[in-house]
């Protein structure tokens, strides 16, 4: 099968935490509220507002089916809160179809409250790499559902509170990821605390036909990060997940910046580091506009494309064939080194093993990412040979790193 998939999202660059009236949509630009010096967001359908810090980062995913926006902190990409409001009697038809065996058919999930919080977290929690863990749940005092949680992964576990509530005829979902700091959850708490829903407006999710349903969840984007390297260039890197069902091959991001009107400046893509992405799997991007950003860049978008894996499935050798140990350390010139010894403890003879070194900083950011080969191009059952990684430039501070091992087998 070799059916294109695409995904895409929307990112903000922290030069709109300085410039936010340029962000925003024309008609919803934030007026100021006096005195607390938050700004008023608008969703540009009018569906819902709520009041923030003015150096917070907007991100807008929203398309014809659900709102999606994220707020950010002004010194992280990850998002600390994020609104999500979907028509309640269209949250069933894009489910994955593993979220609605749970229910005995979609009407069930439709007309019962608790049957639309799983059906969500269903679609929003399949995460293989991590592990979801409820600490707990609580009606509010507006009627809203709190769930608070634990996500544990490699790079570490956090806290999350989720808040659930039916307005209108909608189902509304806020996202929240507590940060460390004590004064920046009291933050949040007051942004939340602000958010208000305009049921008159008229917007309504577009329920797409099975065979067409949005690619939204194939492709994922995660731990993104950007920076100005050294040398002048614009450094944009992240990770990609697979939501398909099936594995994918010739996966490839786009970047494209744009000004304040929606102009596109310039654009640049390149394939992930790995040949196959298995359902769940991430992969590492990087993508460097060598000349920097163009006058006038306020944002970009992010772009993937891929398809359905026919050919590297027939070759690939897959990290679950080798045995890794790594160590990470400086050099005498500073530079941060990634070095071990692959293992080939598969049955078969393995051809361009390569390594793919990910490096994170303390907040899950990705902060660099690196491919090389090893040693020894051909690794028979039982052989090992060395790699050694080196990084000349870091988009932060590393914490974690993640290796992963892949070959293609030989003939």
């Amino acid at each position: 099968m070799n059916k294109a998939i695409r995904r895409h999202i929307l990112i903000t660059l922290l030069i709109c935490g300085l410039l936010m009236a340029g962000c925003a949509a024309e008609e919803t630009d934030p007026v100021l509220v006096d005195p607390t010096g938050f700004v008023t967001y608008s969703h540009p359908t009018g569906v819902f507002s709520l009041s923030m810090p003015p150096d917070w980062i907007l991100s807008d995913t929203s398309d014809a089916y659900a709102l999606d926006v994220s707020f950010s902190l002004p010194d992280t990409s990850l998002p600390v809160l994020n609104v999500y409001v979907v028509s309640s009697s269209a949250l069933g038809t894009n489910a994955s179809p593993d979220a609605l065996t749970t229910f005995e058919n979609t009407t069930d999930v439709v007309t019962s409250f608790d049957g639309l919080v799983s059906l969500y977290q269903s679609d929003f929690y399949r995460l293989t790499n991590e592990v979801y863990k409820e600490i707990g749940r609580e009606i509010q005092p507006d009627g809203s559902l709190r769930v608070a949680f634990l996500i544990d992964s490699a790079y570490g576990t956090s806290q999350h509170n989720d808040f659930f509530q039916v307005a209108g005829q909608y189902f509304v979902a806020v996202r929240t990821r507590l940060p460390a700091d004590p004064a920046q959850q009291r933050t949040l708490s007051r942004a939340i605390n602000t958010l208000s829903f305009n049921l008159t407006t008229g917007w309504a999710s577009t329920v797409a036909h099975p065979d067409e349903s949005s690619p939204r969840d194939l492709v994922g984007f995660a731990n993104l990060n950007h920076w100005a390297g050294s040398n002048g260039g614009f450094v944009v890197v992240g990770q990609v997940i697979n939501h398909a069902p099936e594995p994918l091959e010739f996966v490839r991001v786009n970047v494209q910046l744009y000004d304040p009107f929606g102009e596109l400046l310039i654009e640049q893509d390149n394939f992930v580091s790995s040949d196959l992405i298995m359902p769940g799997e991430y992969a590492p991007f990087s993508i460097v506009f060598s000349d920097g950003l163009p006058p006038d860049t306020v944002r970009y978008d992010l772009e993937a494309s891929a398809r359905y894996a026919d050919y590297a499935t027939q070759t690939f050798y897959g990290p679950e064939n080798f045995a890794v140990t790594s160590e990470a350390g400086f050099d005498e010139n500073g530079l941060l080194v990634v070095s071990g010894q692959v293992r080939n403890e598969g049955n078969l003879t393995a051809n361009l093993v390569k390594v793919i070194v990910t490096i994170f900083d303390e907040d899950q950011r990705v902060a660099g990412t690196d491919t090389t080969l090893v040693d020894v191009q051909q690794l028979a059952p039982g052989e090992t040979s060395g790699f050694d990684v080196r990084f000349f430039e870091l988009g932060g501070a590393p914490n974690t790193f993640l290796v992963s091992v892949q070959g293609i087998i030989a003939d």
